[in-house]
């Protein structure tokens, strides 16, 4: 028995790009999906070319978000949840890119575990379409885990992530987690595939498929250009310690302390106030950072006193 998968877009203004996902849809070796696109209400042609791709393929199921429904990717995810048939669900990002195995050699790992188990596969960066398709294997968390704290000690010690679109996972895990936070602007997708990983007993790595993954404008934590956002990473970082602590318990977390600081050094670049205002939260950072600063202050200076005593 193959199971259905239910692949789910978020799409706006992609007129450009969205026939290159969908063709790889398309392309897929592995036949029993749906693939649901919910357009954000597209200002371009978007909407004419996922028409033709309804009109061409039944599997291909056009939804243009109604007005009662506020903009945004998470809230075009969670409609696609709503109206998805299928035991797995694959998330794809309008101007990403399937291997044309990636169903089929994810699907053959999970067919037979049970429904907390997940898949994931390499990722490979590019621009454009005729890119070269590097694929890298020496990542130190491309490989199995039996259990979640695993995973994060890895992040902890070698930061990134799993790329949202490197995942295959069961519809009932994505119920039991819960939804896509639609309260949140940004680090959506690392919040979302927290909780994934967070209430998976087993994470298996295949390494005979991949994604394709465009490369935009850099990390997540470059594109802080509002307070709104700078908001949101915050609150997302929140979210993920309280549930951290409730889970594994931990005095001392490199994987919390790696993000947090990554965390406190953008907004102390950009939104210093929202440190201001979370003192409790960024206590560590703080207080390192000030005693950081005071033993550079206290080289300077023995420094220059050295440069008096014996002018050099």
């Amino acid at each position: 028995m193959n199971p259905l998968i239910s692949i789910i877009i978020p799409s706006y203004n992609r007129e450009k790009l969205i026939s290159e996902t969908l063709d790889s849809v398309l392309e897929q070796t592995y036949t029993n999906w749906e693939c649901i696109i919910i357009d954000d209400r597209s200002t371009d042609s978007t909407i004419m070319i996922l028409d033709d791709y309804s009109n061409r393929d039944n599997r291909f199921i056009t939804i243009t978000k109604p007005l009662e429904l506020k903009q945004g990717a998470s809230v075009s995810k969670n409609l696609g949840l709503q109206i998805a048939r299928g035991e797995y669900i694959q998330f794809l990002d309008s101007d990403d890119v399937l291997a044309e195995n990636k169903l089929e050699k994810q699907i053959e790992t999970l067919k037979n575990e049970n429904e907390k188990t997940i898949s994931v596969c390499i990722t490979s960066t590019f621009r454009q379409i005729n890119d070269e398709i590097i694929l890298e294997y020496d990542r130190k968390d491309y490989r199995n885990f039996n259990n979640s704290e695993s995973y994060f000690d890895i992040v902890g010690e070698m930061g990134g992530y799993y790329a949202p679109e490197s995942f295959l996972i069961s519809k009932a895990l994505v119920n039991f987690s819960g939804y896509w936070n639609e309260s949140l602007t940004l680090n959506d997708d690392g919040e979302f595939f927290f909780r994934i990983i967070y209430n998976s007993n087993k994470i298996f790595f295949n390494k005979d498929t991949f994604v394709r993954h465009r490369d935009k404008t850099g990390n997540n934590l470059s594109m802080l250009n509002s307070f709104q956002k700078a908001t949101s990473l915050l609150n997302s970082w929140k979210i993920i310690e309280i549930l951290y602590n409730v889970k594994y318990n931990k005095l001392n977390s490199n994987y919390l302390d790696k993000k947090k600081w990554a965390v406190y050094n953008e907004l102390k670049r950009t939104y210093p106030i929202l440190i201001k205002q979370n003192k409790f939260f960024f206590y560590n950072q703080k207080k390192k950072d000030n005693l950081l600063y005071k033993f550079n202050k206290l080289k300077r200076r023995v420094k220059a006193r050295l440069k008096i005593i014996y002018k050099y």
